[in-house]
């Protein structure tokens, strides 16, 4: 009798499989890493780019307002917000389209639940401006003197070397600052405080670590997006930008960190 000129082919051995099962699992472990690396990239650059607007908007609201800056109002702590004064309402005016207010990266639980507090609130946006320009929120003038009435920082020519004082940060995802609009930086130190302690502090307002590492490092390598004044926007990791109360690049007046 004639063999057959088709043979049963031959199915794949259990040893066989597991060296197929094995390698995959080894290339997803070496590519999950890259994904997400790329991913967490991406994120960090669409939040600049949203930055990068708002500081625009800002422009047009200074050129139109004669100079003038614009001020917070979503108080923190659940406290009461008000509507007429945050920057988060007046820029909108000056987009055609809904100001784009949340970071790709946050992932604070405060969007869809209210802070808890006295007015509990929602969180609105991802960021927040800094206090020492916002005439009623500046805590002290050069040498820490006391503000004059009216507000020192009232006008951006008020204010030198525009391209090194921050005047938009991401807001910490928890915390009492999580449904605020602005951070008070002079809460960032205080005379006594340990330079390793800095950092935790400046985490207890700003979400310092956005864009790396997961955990807030006392050497202040902890990496967030910010805008300037002259409309610049920028990664920057808490040593470069606040050092202590006397060297930084929040209050117009101090000397500015050094890399």
């Amino acid at each position: 009798m004639r063999a057959s000129r088709f043979t049963k082919s031959r199915g794949f051995t259990l040893i066989e499989l597991l060296v197929v099962i094995g390698i995959i699992a080894v290339l997803i472990g070496i590519l999950l890493p890259a994904v997400s690396a790329a991913r967490r990239e991406g994120n960090r650059i669409k939040c600049l780019s949203n930055m990068r607007n708002m500081a625009m908007a800002q422009w047009m609201y200074v050129i139109d307002n004669r100079g003038w800056l614009v001020q917070g109002g979503m108080a923190h702590g659940g406290a009461h917000a008000n509507e007429l004064a945050t920057w988060f309402n007046t820029l909108n005016r000056y987009y055609n389209n809904k100001l784009v207010a949340r970071c790709p990266s946050d992932t604070s639980v405060y969007w869809d639940q209210p802070m808890p507090g006295p007015t509990p609130q929602l969180r609105r946006t991802s960021y927040g401006i800094n206090a020492f320009l916002d005439h009623d929120l500046c805590p002290w003038g050069p040498g820490f003197s006391a503000p004059p009435p009216g507000g020192l920082y009232v006008k951006i020519e008020q204010i030198r070397h525009a391209s090194d004082v921050v005047q938009f940060v991401e807001m910490g995802y928890t915390g009492e600052y999580a449904a605020a609009d602005h951070v008070h930086p002079n809460l960032f130190a205080f005379p006594t405080t340990p330079e390793a302690a800095i950092p935790v502090l400046v985490a207890g307002q700003m979400q310092s670590n956005a864009h790396g590492p997961r955990r807030v490092r006392a050497s202040g390598d902890d990496m967030s997006n910010c805008t300037f004044i002259d409309g610049h926007a920028e990664s920057a990791r808490v040593r470069d930008i606040f050092q202590n109360l006397y060297v930084n690049r929040f209050d117009p007046a101090a000397p500015q960190p050094r890399p």
